[in-house]
């Protein structure tokens, strides 16, 4: 398979897939686009010709193609296209893999046991890549029973002695509260999972140090997507005893559906209630109001899970290694500046 033959399958110009499959920050091409050069990359096992690339870079360090394969493993949702996040992160673990000679075939969820290729594997199978954490622990002694090697990728650390490359949703969350704060704001909602979940407990702490308002009917417990977090601002907005200045949306996902579900119930972002979410999706910067966040630096998380899987693969290391990368609070105008008189209020 080459460039000129993906391009076909595609209907792009094979500079474009070039373009695509060598962009940093996975940021080249619409995401349509994007996701259908993967996909074809994914079902054809393509690999780059290392050894042509080391001619034209008068270089032999870079290492040979078809080194083997590794399996993606989606914790967090059913399918690769149904989180923007975790279909971020397969998308660069792809092509980190790729720039190193290796390969991304195999793509299923833990969800839907039926899609578990749990055959013997081939030598060149080397591990997997997990993303996002799961609620069945028999999961991961299924997983380590297939895979020698295996790298989780998520916000929260499990239990698990495997290699761990973390952004702490924890962190992140009182990153998110904290900036609500400096803006005035302490009658906050959370709109997300509460069970084993590090935001959940981030949220909860601040309200135990008096820093947030205590009201148990501005929390919302329903799954981190779209369509939950629609019904989920429906819920908060019947539930409350009196309307939070602010919502804390455990992702990006869930905070754009809620400012939907808000604007559908005549409230204004950031006008009556202000709305923060994290990850910082692409859609993120598009939406109106554009939605401020806790960006979770997933291209990087990705490259390190795939270097961290090779290293492991190679036994450069032995003991399950736990790196942690930071988060980044990126400001836009999904929250308002009670400070500063920016805000109209919607208490009843």
């Amino acid at each position: 398979m080459t460039l000129k033959e993906i391009a076909a399958l595609a209907n792009v110009h094979s500079s474009t897939v070039s373009r695509i499959l060598n962009s940093p920050d996975d940021s080249f091409a619409g995401r349509e686009v994007r996701e259908k050069v993967w996909k074809i990359v994914r079902e054809t096992g393509y690999v780059p010709n290392q050894n042509a690339r080391s001619l034209r870079k008068k270089s032999s360090r870079e290492a040979p193609a078809g080194n083997g394969l590794i399996d993606c493993v989606l914790g967090r949702t059913k399918n690769i296209g149904d989180n923007p996040f975790f279909s971020g992160a397969a998308r660069a673990i792809a092509a980190q893999a790729m720039s190193l000679g290796y390969s991304v075939q195999v793509f299923y969820s833990v969800l839907e046991p039926e899609t578990r290729p749990f055959a013997v594997q081939s030598a060149r199978h080397l591990g997997a890549v997990v993303l996002g954490r799961f609620e069945n622990e028999a999961v991961a002694r299924i997983l380590e029973s297939r895979y020698k090697n295996i790298v989780y990728l998520g916000r929260n650390s499990i239990n698990a002695a495997w290699d761990q490359i973390i952004c702490d949703g924890y962190t992140a969350t009182r990153t998110a509260i904290e900036h609500l704060i400096s803006c005035g704001h302490t009658r906050i909602a959370y709109i997300g999972e509460k069970k084993h979940e590090v935001r959940y407990k981030a949220y909860m702490d601040m309200a135990a140090h008096d820093k947030l308002e205590r009201d148990s009917t501005l929390i919302v417990d329903c799954q981190q997507n779209g369509t939950d977090g629609f019904q989920g601002a429906e819920r908060l907005l019947k539930q409350a005893k009196r309307l939070p200045t602010a919502i804390f949306c455990a992702t990006d996902v869930t905070a754009i559906a809620v400012m939907s579900g808000l604007l559908e119930a005549g409230i204004r972002v950031p006008e009556q209630i202000s709305v923060i979410g994290m990850d910082n999706i692409d859609i993120a910067g598009y939406v109106s109001p554009m939605l401020t966040t806790v960006e979770i630096p997933m291209i990087e998380m990705a490259n390190v899970a795939v270097q961290t899987l090779i290293s492991r693969v190679k036994k450069l290391h032995r003991i399950p290694l736990k790196i942690t990368l930071p988060c980044k609070l990126i400001i836009r105008r999904s929250v308002a500046d009670i400070n500063a008189g920016a805000f109209e209020g919607m208490y009843i």
